[in-house]
């Protein structure tokens, strides 16, 4: 199984991978969950532009961060990822994290073998608030001698500031589940969170049913 961890950066997606990661060990689910992203590939993108000083799909900003240029880029680490993922046994249980503006559209990206074995956790965070988390994790790097860029505030409001979150939760296939993660902390996701590890836990549970038969 796939499990889409979808959501502004700085919703939350580490502190719910690790929440979920916990219970899923403590219900005997396995006891390594890979998790993938697509920041290293874009990360990738943005060094090489610097290094070669071409900026052929992206640019550098004032701030410090880089700013996009070709917008293929977006599709195309995703296409990337998708290949990592088929790289998987489909029944290990994979956590796939990425943010886009529109994720219906992302989710064309991905093949069917994908799509058919996944759910997908919209966690629902407000643009502010993200991007203070982001400042704040920034600054945290920084005063512990890691070498850490912020994407800048106009490329984060670029891609960012608006999504399709009410289409993307009208999705009967793959199932989405929506986690609330505006407040400080994380006891207010642990009921919420117990009922998708449930899910997962019974699906995970009829492939093992399934094997034996």
């Amino acid at each position: 199984m796939y499990i889409f961890l979808l959501g502004r950066p700085g919703c939350g997606k580490s502190a719910i991978y690790k929440i979920m990661v916990e219970k899923l060990k403590n219900r005997n689910v396995n006891q390594q969950f890979p998790r993938v992203d697509d920041f290293p590939k874009l990360w990738q993108i943005f060094k090489t532009d610097e290094t070669t000083g071409e900026w052929k799909r992206c640019r550098k900003t004032p701030d410090g961060g880089y700013k996009v240029t070709d917008d293929t880029v977006w599709d195309d680490i995703l296409k990337q990822l998708n290949t990592d993922l088929l790289k998987y046994n489909p029944d290990e249980i994979v956590f796939v994290e990425f943010s886009r503006s529109n994720y219906i559209s992302a989710l064309k990206n991905f093949s069917s073998e994908v799509i058919n074995n996944s759910i997908i956790v919209y966690i629902d965070c407000s643009f502010e608030t993200c991007w203070q988390r982001n400042v704040e994790r920034h600054k945290k790097a920084l005063a512990e001698g890691t070498d850490d860029h912020l994407v800048s505030r106009e490329e984060m409001e670029k891609t960012y500031l608006y999504d399709d979150k009410e289409k993307l939760l009208s999705l009967e296939t793959p199932k989405v589940f929506l986690l609330v993660n505006e407040q400080q902390g994380t006891e207010h996701l642990v009921k919420p969170i117990e009922e998708i590890v449930n899910y997962i836990v019974n699906w995970w549970q009829s492939k093992v049913t399934q094997q034996n038969i």
